[in-house]
C-alpha cells in the first residue's frame, strides 16, 4: 500500500530563484502589453472629434459662431475633460471645459495651474503661446452663481503666422461640492474681446 502510494505521488521541484524571477519577468510583461493596448485605445477615443464634442456638451452647454468641432475629450470615472474650438484655421475660439474631484492633497487648482495645463488642447501646435499685457477679475454670473472670472489680454502667437494677433482669455475655476469646474476660453483676432464675451454669454452648465 506504501509502495503504491508513493509511485502515484507526484514529484515536487523547487522552483529555483531565477525560474521564479524569470515567471516574475513574463507576467509583468503581459501585464504591460494589456496596459499597452489599453493605453492605444483610450488615446484613439480621446482624440475622436464626435467622442471629445460629446464629452464636451455633457458638460455645459455652448455656442462658438460659426460652428464649433471637438479636438480632444476623456472620461474617467468623476473625472471630465474636453478641448473644443471653432473650425477656422486657426482657430479664433478654443474651449476648454471639465469636471475633476477636489482631492485633500491637491485642493482646487490655482490660475496658473489652470492656465499651464489646459489652455491648450493636447493635438494644437505646441509653439502657441500667449503673452498677457492686462490682467483683470470680475464677478460674473456663470452657472447660476457669481463667481469670479479672470479676464486676461494679450497677444496669441501661431507657429504658422509670422505676427502674434490681439487675444482674450477667461479663466474660471468654480466648486461644486466634491468637484471642481474649469473653464478657459480663449479668443483671438479684431473681434476676440466681442467674441470671448458671446462664446462666455452662451456657457450653461450640466
Amino acid at each position: 500500500m506504501t509502495d503504491l502510494s508513493s509511485k502515484n505521488e507526484i514529484p515536487h521541484y523547487p522552483v529555483t530563484v531565477w525560474e521564479g524571477i524569470l515567471i516574475v519577468m513574463g507576467a509583468i510583461a503581459l501585464v504591460a502589453a494589456g496596459m499597452v493596448g489599453l493605453g492605444i485605445k483610450v488615446l484613439n477615443n480621446a482624440f475622436d472629434p464626435i467622442r471629445a464634442e460629446a464629452i464636451a456638451k455633457s458638460l455645459m452647454d455652448y455656442k462658438i459662431p460659426g460652428g464649433s468641432q471637438g479636438v480632444f475629450g476623456i472620461n474617467v470615472g468623476s473625472a471630465k475633460l474636453a478641448w473644443v474650438r471653432s473650425t477656422t484655421n486657426p482657430p479664433d475660439v478654443i474651449l476648454f471645459t471639465g469636471k475633476t474631484p477636489i482631492t485633500k492633497e491637491g485642493g482646487q487648482r490655482s490660475q496658473e495651474e489652470l492656465r499651464r495645463d489646459f489652455a491648450i488642447p493636447p493635438t494644437e501646435d505646441t509653439s502657441q503661446e500667449f503673452m498677457i499685457t492686462e490682467s483683470s477679475s470680475e464677478n460674473r454670473l456663470f452657472c447660476g452663481q457669481v463667481v469670479p472670472v479672470t479676464v486676461e489680454k494679450g497677444d496669441q502667437f501661431f507657429g504658422e503666422l509670422s505676427a502674434p494677433i490681439p487675444a482674450v482669455r477667461y479663466v474660471i475655476s468654480t466648486t461644486e461640492g466634491a468637484a471642481e469646474r474649469l473653464v478657459i476660453l480663449t479668443a483671438n483676432g479684431k473681434n476676440a474681446a466681442e467674441k470671448a464675451e458671446v462664446v462666455f454669454s452662451s456657457l450653461k452648465c450640466r
